[in-house]
C-alpha cells in the first residue's frame, strides 16, 4: 500500500472523529437547553 494511502485514511479518520464530536456537543447543548427551558416554566 502507497503511504499516501495512509495519509488518506488518516485525514479522513481525523474528520470522522470531529463530526462525531461535535454532533455530541450540539445533542448535548440541545438536550440542555430544553431542560433550562423546562425548569424556566416554557
Amino acid at each position: 500500500m502507497n503511504s499516501i494511502h495512509y495519509l488518506y485514511a488518516a485525514y479522513t479518520a481525523t474528520w470522522v472523529i470531529h463530526l462525531t464530536y461535535i454532533s455530541i456537543l450540539v445533542r448535548r447543548y440541545l438536550r440542555l437547553r430544553t431542560e433550562v427551558d423546562q425548569l424556566k416554566g416554557k
